[in-house]
């Protein structure tokens, strides 16, 4: 039977994945349907790429206990080139958190400032899996998005990964 920590290093591990199928789908895709507005929490495909990245640099960072100076948003991002290229400098940070994680930490609570500069403390293992929903709410929203805009959206539900579970 998985341990938790094994659970968490998975849920994380899919969520690199589903970030990575998202990516590529949008590869080809004209650069105008991706910057357009489609009415949702952040705007176009890009914006919401955009903060599902952003949250999850600001997650490791408090997790690695070095604060990020602002929250990165589609400003930051302005080009899926751009945004591509940051997911996948991203992602080895996150790998490596993942590795380093032991049971232990997760028994205890976790302990960080918000964006509205707001003490908060939570389970941590509550605190990876807000991670993991959280960016797969929003990647569900990127699917609806580009279904919207007459594209398809790829598989990203858990199920349809392929690592170990």
């Amino acid at each position: 039977m998985p341990t938790l920590v094994n659970t968490l290093r998975n849920l994380l591990a899919y969520t690199i994945w589903a970030d990575r199928q998202i990516l590529a789908s949008l590869r080809g895709l004209p650069a105008e349907d991706l910057a357009r507005d489609t009415g949702t929490s952040f705007g176009s495909v890009l914006g919401t790429l955009a903060h599902i990245l952003g949250a999850e640099q600001l997650w490791l960072s408090r997790l690695l206990g070095v604060p990020l100076r602002h929250l990165p948003s589609l400003e930051d991002y302005p080009s899926l080139d751009l945004l591509a290229a940051s997911f996948e400098d991203f992602w080895p940070q996150l790998e490596f958190y993942l590795a380093s994680l032991a049971d232990e930490q997760l028994a205890g609570d976790f302990t960080w400032t918000s964006t509205e500069g707001e003490t908060r403390t939570a389970p941590l293992r509550q605190v990876l899996l807000h991670l993991v929903t959280h960016s797969t709410y929003h990647r569900g929203q990127v699917a609806a998005q580009l279904r919207q805009l007459g594209h398809a959206a790829p598989p990203t539900d858990l199920l349809d990964w392929r690592g170990s579970a």
